[in-house]
């Protein structure tokens, strides 16, 4: 009965792919056909697509497929985690779309601004380019973060950084650039920054480096701590009195936090 129920499971997911328009190509445990009505499953991509009997509606059929370094894809198709788009061009084999490859990624890759939604959460904008394989889309070199490195202002911020400076960057084109510095307690930032998990805004005052941006001081957050009132509130604290004026906090007001 055990083999039986097993045998049945896969028999259901199975023809639970094919009632969503999902078709196994023959040979090939990695590659698949989908209707453009369906969508592309978790950590595939689209590779091809064209106009066949097969999806009715109007829809085209879209060959699907697990990516790898360097693999050709068409601009409709999702970027899957790991991987960043370094190529833009015209392509016959992508219906009304642009053909793309994707990468790997590593420290001083050139990828395409269309795709930086995908950059992974250890890498930053350094520098800003014409398209060159981008087709229409500006290129963008990232590098993996470190505490201090410059960087462009249309670049995520990755967990545990802040911004300490903002200034012009010919390196950024039309974006500012900045520097980024791994957080630390009583450090000073730029507001225009993130504040990272577990700290708490304690002052505003204006600083040099920061340009138009207003200035502070970051703390790790302790029960008891005051904080200004443009702070986030960290996971398992609560305001335990506010609002009250202090000098501290500029324009603001403060506000104390508890976790017990």
């Amino acid at each position: 009965m055990k083999f039986t129920g097993i045998w049945l499971g896969r028999l259901l997911a199975t023809l639970a792919l094919l009632a969503g328009g999902v078709v196994w190509l023959a040979g090939s445990a990695q590659a698949a056909t989908v209707c453009g009505s369906s969508p592309v499953p978790p950590g595939y991509v689209i590779t091809s697509e064209s106009l066949t009997n097969s999806c009715s509606g109007g829809y085209l059929t879209e060959t699907i497929q697990i990516p790898y370094n360097g693999i050709a894809i068409c601009d409709n198709s999702p970027i899957p985690s790991g991987y960043v788009l370094t190529a833009d061009y015209t392509t016959n084999s992508c219906g009304s779309y642009q053909g793309g490859r994707l990468n790997t990624p590593y420290s001083g890759i050139t990828i395409c601004g269309n795709g930086n939604g995908s950059i992974p959460g250890n890498y930053v904008i350094t520098s800003e380019g014409p398209p060159g394989p981008c087709g229409q889309y500006y290129s963008e070199v990232i590098r993996t973060v470190s505490s201090g490195m410059q960087f462009c202002g249309n670049s995520p911020i990755p967990a545990g950084y802040v911004i300490t400076a903002d200034y012009q960057l010919g390196a950024c084109g039309i974006y500012q650039g900045g520097n980024l510095t791994a957080a630390y307690n009583d450090m000073q930032f730029c507001g225009n920054s993130p504040v990272p998990a577990g700290y708490v805004i304690t002052a505003n005052y204006q600083i040099s480096s920061c340009g138009m941006y207003l200035g502070g001081k970051l703390d790790i957050v302790y029960n008891g701590i005051t904080a200004c009132a443009d702070s986030p509130i960290p996971a398992g604290y609560w305001m335990s009195a506010g609002y009250f004026q202090t000098a501290a906090c500029g324009m603001y007001q403060a506000e104390r936090l508890s976790n017990s």
